[in-house]
């Protein structure tokens, strides 16, 4: 199962260290949106088959299973998260100050990017692949937590974790 950093993993990916996930209600959320994480990808099939078709061939049923895949915590950004590879996920503090949905939301977005899903090239940027730079925010709408008004309008509500205006 993927791994919640609680100071069990070292070392850095591009300069950014595998911090641990703080203690107290940042790991109780993280933990909690694992555990919501994997029941959607059990009872939301749409999920996992958008999750396939994102290029790298896995849903998210097998992301989800990966044991070799880790999130960690990074306090100095200001966005939500992001990753580099398919082996580790940063989250910041943004989503752990909006709430347990906004988590999830951030570690179901950057799991798209671990199936295949297109972002910004490291160290900030814009993204280069045209219409699927929203692939990664598409799969949080793809997991329920988007309404489809939001997804046809491209007008964000705020009463859900889905903002069409994402991307990368």
């Amino acid at each position: 199962m993927i791994q919640i950093n609680v100071g069990d993993h070292h070392g850095n990916e591009n300069g950014d260290n595998f911090t641990p996930i703080p203690v107290g209600n940042y790991r109780d959320q993280c933990r909690w949106a694992r555990r919501k994480a994997i029941w959607i990808a059990a009872n939301m099939p749409r999920a996992d088959r958008y999750y396939s078709g994102l290029g790298a061939g896995v849903d998210l049923t097998t992301i989800l299973a990966n044991n070799n895949l880790w999130i960690n915590y990074d306090g100095s950004i200001d966005f939500y998260g992001y990753t580099y590879s398919n082996n580790d996920i940063w989250i910041g503090p943004k989503p752990f100050r909006i709430g347990k949905w906004s988590v999830l939301a951030t570690i179901l977005h950057e799991l798209a990017h671990v199936a295949g899903a297109p972002g910004a090239p490291p160290g900030g940027g814009v993204c280069a692949v045209g219409g699927l730079c929203h692939a990664a925010e598409r799969a949080v709408y793809e997991c329920g937590l988007g309404n489809r008004t939001e997804l046809s309008t491209g007008i964000d509500d705020p009463s859900t974790p889905y903002d069409p205006t994402i991307v990368g």
